[in-house]
């Protein structure tokens, strides 16, 4: 800084020459800069050195002090000062900011005060009327602070908040919707941490809750150890309940949060959620345990009165009832991967009496679809020509109910799905490998499959699948789209049943050949662009199907032994495949026609489609189930329609239709709106009474329900949310909730009512209100 000092010094009197002057202007100041910054031996080109720029600059020789006044700027290395005075001590290198004071840092923390003095380095001092903004959100305002050399601050009579402070049209300030106030705050730069000391936490300015002692992590710190924020309520089956979570950073690449579930009625449950990132891939990991008996909906145990009249799946006695979800992916290279995915639950019941959520279906390869939980590993290896899977999976369900006999109140009846018969598939193989072929062009795929599935009770089924598959497009002159294609393949099948004598062993050579052709018309208007494209699809297949062998006759009345490609439904996908299946089973002979057509439009911000479809069929043996819509010679007609227009408005609708009886199979219509203040959306369902099989309540499909979702902003701050999903068929609301929301960007507070009636009976139907709440920078909560 002497350096600085002689230096302006010397520029000054250059500057100035002949006049006596006791400051120079920042424009003569800047020049002098500009002219000595670029050589070698500038003391400007020292990184070490602190820079000034004022509108004045008076140099006190008397009390070897140097004086910037007037729009001062300090720079030192990453880090600025600007104030409306700086006075720099000469003898001591300390500087003091008097005067709206701010300070910049590298990483776009800004501190704000009426005076500052720091260091030489702009490091450590005092400041008075203190403000500090981190540049991650929050703000942290004292009486004074004083900053050490290490960076952190400490604050006398504080406060923190993640609210802006607005100031109403009167001029004065509006109070944060919360801040924590205490008589000394610390902030520790080295452990990215916020301490302090006798905490009071307000909301709008009102004093809620006091503690001698409280530390969260600063805006800055990523990832800290720390009790999260709690959630609680009443519940029907609970009563009271409280969870507190804790978060623990176990390390840069590992994190666990452990969750007790304190209730009022029914006994403690502790959850636990973890996760562990390596170089290869991660794990997740999710659990709960706890130590109690099968409870109601009103949280009562089973009485010595009651009976089970199915002793073995009796619920009565405390025990161990837990749950775990665990999943993990690695890569070997980059082309080769494997993965797992643990999904259990020590009773079927156990998820829905701690209102637990069933994994998502994204947890691996299979999904073990509604109210099924799915055991797995894989190993796959994907290229832009190939695809290669060696799997095995299992499954546990969840399916069933617990009901009163309604004519003896104290008999218990447990319907449950039966774990034995389900399928453990050990291994599933499949390849899929692409070639360019030459000469006639187009790309051939070779395929192959394997499935081997066994069940503890009830069928097993072997196969073996190898073939070939090729497909070209080309394009006309008048711009129709035909592609041809061709498939063959064979199958090796071995299925074994308690119902067959001896193991079925048969094989069949299948094959089909066909065209695809497409022509898209297109008319740009003034106004509308529109589109139409027909499209015809005619497959001839080739070979013997043999689904009589898939048959087997029990007590007079037949049963399928198919396992692969079962539950056809026609849809718009379905529509264009060759062969009308989802697996390998089922093959159709004979010859097959498939129409469609789109229809589009395009206006400004706005889409308008709609799809038209149907199948025909001659030649063939009628294998398909009413409920496939791919029944007789001639299919159900599909429909698909969207719209999305500007105004914020969206809604699709997907229809079935039974032309021989003028029925709809299925209706699937929705619509959505998004608006300044107001926005929701409504979705009606139907499918035919054919569709509604008998089997365990609570797996079955409602035939008819209608659900949406409606939220209403009622101030700037304040909005309100309406969740309902109507069984109609039943009669039953299966849920609602209501919640009323604050939101101003800092705080997040719901509360909020729900209700659950479900085909579960005493397994099942729960109600109560709850209260989430999220602060901003100090982290949130809420349940899975």
């Amino acid at each position: 800084m002497r350096r600085i000092r002689r230096y302006l010094t010397a520029s000054v009197a250059a500057a100035v020459l002949g006049l006596c002057l006791p400051a120079m202007t920042a424009q003569a100041q800047t020049l002098a800069l500009q002219k000595n910054v670029a050589e070698t031996d500038s003391p400007f080109a020292d990184p070490n050195l602190i820079y000034l720029e004022a509108d004045q600059l008076i140099d006190k020789s008397e009390d070897n002090t140097l004086i910037a006044r007037g729009s001062v700027t300090g720079r030192y290395q990453t880090r600025t000062l600007q104030a409306d005075e700086v006075v720099y001590d000469l003898d001591t290198g300390n500087v003091t900011a008097i005067g709206n004071v701010i300070i910049i840092d590298a990483d776009g923390g800004t501190q704000y005060s009426q005076k500052i003095e720091l260091n030489s380095r702009l490091e450590s001092g005092g400041a008075t009327d203190f403000v500090a903004r981190f540049p991650e959100g929050g703000i942290a305002a004292a009486a004074f602070a004083l900053r050490r050399a290490d960076g952190g601050v400490d604050l006398y009579n504080a406060y923190y908040t993640a609210c802006e402070a607005c100031r109403k049209a009167d001029g004065t300030k509006e109070k944060p919707t919360w801040r924590l106030r205490a008589r000394q705050v610390t902030q520790d730069k080295a452990d990215q941490m916020i301490y302090y000391h006798d905490a009071v936490f307000e909301v709008k300015g009102v004093p809620i809750f006091y503690t001698p002692y409280l530390a969260h992590p600063d805006p800055s710190s990523e990832r800290r150890s720390g009790f999260l924020i709690p959630f609680g309520g009443r519940s029907g089956a609970y009563g009271v309940f409280y969870e507190q979570p804790y978060y623990w950073a176990i390390s840069p690449y590992s994190e666990l949060v452990v969750t007790p579930r304190i209730m009022e009625r029914v006994n403690p449950l502790l959850m636990a959620d973890y996760n562990k990132k390596f170089n290869s891939g991660s794990i997740e990991i999710e659990g709960s345990f706890t130590y109690d008996s099968f409870f109601d909906n009103r949280g009562d145990s089973f009485s010595d009165a009651d009976v089970f009249l199915n002793p073995d799946l009796s619920l009565r006695g405390e025990r161990l009832r837990s749950h775990l979800f665990a999943r993990g992916e690695f890569d070997l290279s980059e082309t080769w991967g494997w993965g797992f995915g643990v999904q259990t639950a020590t009773d079927a019941f156990y998820l829905d009496r701690y209102d637990i959520d069933e994994p998502d279906s994204d947890f691996g390869l299979y999904d073990g679809g509604s109210r099924r939980l799915v055991q797995q590993a894989y190993l796959v290896g994907q290229q832009d020509d190939f695809r290669y899977s060696a799997s095995t999976f299992g499954f546990q369900s969840l399916r069933g109910n617990v009901t009163r006999n309604p004519n003896n109140l104290n008999q218990i009846i447990v319907n449950q799905e039966d774990n034995s018969t389900l399928p453990v598939v050990l291994p599933q193989l499949n390849a899929d490998h692409y070639f360019d072929v030459p000469v006639i062009g187009g790309r051939l795929r070779a395929f192959g499959d394997g499935t081997f599935l066994t069940r503890s009770e009830g069928d097993d089924y072997n196969r073996l699948t190898a073939g070939l598959d090729w497909q070209r497009t080309l394009y006309t002159a008048q711009g129709i789209s035909v592609s041809p294609f061709a498939m063959a393949r064979t199958d090796v099948y071995r299925l074994s049943s308690e119902d067959l004598t001896e193991d079925r062993e048969f094989t069949r050579t299948l094959g089909n050949v066909g065209v695809d052709a497409r022509w898209t018309f297109i008319r740009p208007g003034q106004n509308v662009d529109l589109t139409i494209e027909p499209r015809v699809q005619v497959t001839q297949s080739f070979g013997e199907a043999k689904q009589d062998q898939f048959s087997v006759v029990t007590g007079g009345v037949a049963r399928s032994l198919t396992e692969d490609g079962i539950g056809l439904d026609l849809d718009r996908a379905l529509l264009w495949s060759a062969n009308k299946s989802t697996g390998f089973d089922f093959w159709q002979e004979g010859f097959r026609a498939d129409v469609g057509t789109s229809f589009g439009a395009r206006w400004d911000d706005n889409r308008a489609s709609l799809f038209l479809g149907q199948s025909f069929a001659s030649g063939y043996s009628d294998d398909f189930a009413q409920t496939s819509g791919l029944d007789g010679d001639s299919s159900d007609i599909i429909a698909q329609a969207e719209v999305d227009l500007s105004l914020g408005f969206s809604g699709s609708s997907r229809l079935r239709f039974d032309e021989d009886d003028g029925t709809l199979r299925r209706v699937d219509t929705a619509a959505n709106y998004t608006g300044e203040r107001f926005s929701g959306s409504v979705r009606y369902y139907k499918i035919d009474d054919l569709f509604n099989a008998p089997g365990i309540t609570g797996a079955q499909i409602p035939p008819e329900e209608i659900s949406g979702q409606a939220s209403v902003k009622l101030t700037d701050f304040w909005s309100m949310r309406y969740v309902a999903n109507r069984d109609l068929d039943a009669a039953v609301t299966r849920r609602e909730e209501l919640a009323f929301i604050f939101n101003d960007n800092c705080t997040l507070l719901e509360i909020y009512y729900e209700k659950r009636r479900n085909n579960l009976g005493l397994a099942g139907n729960s109600s109560g209100f709850g209260v989430r709440v999220a602060l901003l920078t100090l982290g949130d909560f809420t349940p899975e």
